[in-house]
């Protein structure tokens, strides 16, 4: 997601606000939470950020 940012900058001349940056990461971040909820790690680690 800070690949698409700086390429984005670099090719179009145009940035996304941090707000819509921080969705894309955090929507990322559930998504690969979720996709391996039955392994205790990634458990704890959707556990964590969640809070």
């Amino acid at each position: 997601h800070l690949w698409k940012q700086r390429n984005n900058l670099i090719h179009n001349q145009t940035s996304l606000p941090a707000a819509a940056v921080f969705r894309s990461i955090d929507k990322e971040l559930r998504n690969v939470f979720s996709s391996r909820r039955n392994n205790k790690i990634f458990r704890d680690l959707m556990a964590m950020w969640l809070r």
